[in-house]
């Protein structure tokens, strides 16, 4: 059964109005709520547990800092690089080895401000940082130590890089087509870029210095600037969601390990006092070996989902607790994806907002629909002890957690089993990247989490939604994601994701294409579809229309930084 079609006359003053009262404008704040400044689990240790792994000061001053746990700032700057004279780009790397920041700087700086967030009751903390990563490409690495260890890297897809595995994730293949790779800002042939520099900071004006003194080194070390992107959280009430509208990032595996070797001092914080404390750090997020991060590290068991499994060895010794970082520039059409929403909206009877949840899994705020099904619920999406906590194929019970001082507890509706998905249907954004509980084309339930990433994105370019009477300058100006994943493998997990389930009609569960990030080459043709849940027979909705478009990007290493200095600067 085919979604009627609609008169779109008015589709385009339609979709302004969608905009112009866009509901997350009118979202409460969340209610003060105390959190761990260690992240310490204040339950019992569990006596059988396997135990975790430890990273001394020695580890965390070697991994990556945007790896784990992450910059999170709101101001962030790419810099892609291509790399001259080799000598003279290795002085480089020694000149920048310090400025590196890592794990443990990182960490410290995180502790720091839940502390003083908690003492002071508000998010507002007078708490600032600029910080800085690297990364190599495959080719890179060839010219900085040897073809021999750029051949040594397992992952397939990170040698080929992103240009040639383009057409294998789904971008069109058509040469006029804005998403080909032939038309990249970066990262397409000839325009590859080496090294990607990452610059994160709190303040707007400490970025502009920093990146200044980066880029004061370019002639010195012969570096040549293929591109450079800045990027920034979007403004007030729409601060951590992406150009669409809708909170980003709700969902994040927690990593396992310890700070130090007191038996409690986790890094990924543990808020869980019941059974389930073993396999959760906080409600609805997983805790996964450390190797599906980081080379070398304990990997995931697929088998048992408390138990870890052997570490890989397929990379050079000197790469050991580096990760593969693939960076996607991603434009979002706001126009398009929303006049999709309305027109198909209005043929189904049902409201715009809703039917654009549908395709993304959650509302606006972040709320998931299993839970509220039939309007968003500001105070639920911003409840991070709730708003990932469901499951898709069982019904969710209530979670019992430590006490914490100003947090009245879960008291939203649980969320049904849908193993269906008559409520959050199988193409939904969420559940076609994280099937959770879900039987899958693989099988296992316990797969899903080796083909989790830590997500690192920030938005690009002015917002739309939100904005009365968006002039036509401001629509014609360029917005979307700087998309970033960390993981262990490039092809079994960020590619997995994406040519196997989000293009994917039929994977891992029948239904349609990822409405979201999905795309779909077959002999030439774009065309997606979706099932929406309908009556007695679902509406087969054909997608053709290109919402999220890629730019450019790469594929990339980040090393453990002491190899900066000592492999790769020598």
């Amino acid at each position: 059964m085919a979604a009627k079609s609609t008169d779109t006359k008015n589709m385009a003053g339609e979709v302004v109005n969608i905009l112009e009262h866009f509901p997350i404008a009118e979202q409460a704040p969340p209610s003060k709520v105390s959190f761990s400044a260690t992240g310490a689990h204040f339950g019992e240790v569990v006596p059988d547990a396997e135990e975790e792994p430890v990273f001394d000061r020695a580890a965390r001053k070697g991994i990556q800092g945007n790896i784990i746990p992450g910059f999170r700032k709101d101001y962030q700057y790419f810099l892609f690089y291509e790399l001259g004279e080799i000598s003279a780009a290795k002085r480089w790397l020694q000149w920048l080895a310090p400025l590196i920041t890592s794990m443990d700087d990182a960490l410290a700086f995180v502790r720091s401000y839940r502390a003083l967030r908690d003492r002071l009751g508000s998010k507002d903390v007078p708490l600032k940082a600029t910080w800085l990563n690297i990364a190599f490409s495959c080719g890179a690495i060839a010219k900085l130590v040897s073809p021999e260890d750029a051949e040594a890297f397992g992952d397939q897809s990170f040698r080929q890089g992103l240009a040639e595995r383009s057409g294998f994730l789904g971008d069109p293949t058509a040469e006029k087509a804005e998403g080909n790779r032939q038309n990249w800002v970066v990262g397409g042939p000839g325009k590859e870029a080496d090294v990607l520099v990452i610059v994160a900071a709190d303040d707007p004006a400490d970025l502009a210095a920093w990146v200044r003194k980066i880029r004061g080194k370019e002639d010195e070390h012969g570096l040549k600037l293929l591109f450079e992107q800045q990027g920034e959280a979007l403004p007030g009430p729409l601060r951590g969601h992406e150009h669409f509208g809708f909170k980003d990032g709700v969902s994040q595996p927690g990593v396992r390990g310890r700070a130090s070797a007191a038996p409690t001092d986790f890094i990924t914080p543990r808020y869980l006092t019941d059974d389930r404390a073993r396999l959760f750090a906080k409600p609805g997020q997983p805790l996964i070996w450390p190797g599906e991060f980081l080379l070398g590290e304990r990997r995931q068991n697929p088998e048992d989902l408390y138990a870890s499994a052997d570490p890989a060895g397929n990379f050079p010794k000197w790469a050991a607790r580096g990760s593969y970082l693939v960076c996607r520039r991603l434009r979002q059409d706001v126009r398009a994806f929303w006049g999709f929403a309305a027109q198909q909206a209005a043929a189904l009877g049902v409201p715009p907002e809703k039917l654009a949840s549908m395709l993304v899994g959650r509302w606006p705020s972040g709320a998931p629909i299993l839970r509220v099904s039939a309007a968003d619920n500001p105070v639920l999406g911003a409840d991070e002890m709730a708003n990932n906590h469901f499951l898709f194929d069982d019904d969710t019970r209530p979670s019992a957690l430590r006490p914490m001082p100003g947090y009245p507890g879960d008291a939203h509706p649980q969320a049904g089993a849908d193993v269906l998905g008559q409520v959050c249907p199988h193409f939904a954004h969420i559940r076609k990247v994280n099937p959770r509980d879900s039987t899958t084309d693989l099988g296992k339930t316990g797969d899903t989490l080796l083909r989790a990433i830590l997500r690192r994105g920030i938005a690009f370019g002015p917002p739309v939604v939100g904005v009365k009477k968006p002039r036509p300058k401001l629509w014609k100006q360029e917005r979307g994601l700087m998309f970033v994943s960390y993981q262990s493998s490039i092809e079994d997990q960020f590619e997995f994701l994406v040519r196997r389930w989000s293009n994917s009609a039929l994977q891992p569960n029948v239904g349609g294409h990822d409405p979201v990030i999905g795309q779909h080459e077959a002999y030439g043709s774009r065309e997606r579809f979706i099932d929406f849940p309908h009556g007695r027979k679902p509406a087969r909705i054909a997608i053709n229309a290109e919402w999220v478009i890629p730019t450019g990007g790469g594929y990339f290493f980040s090393p453990p930084i002491e190899a900066i200095a000592e492999v790769l600067g020598i």
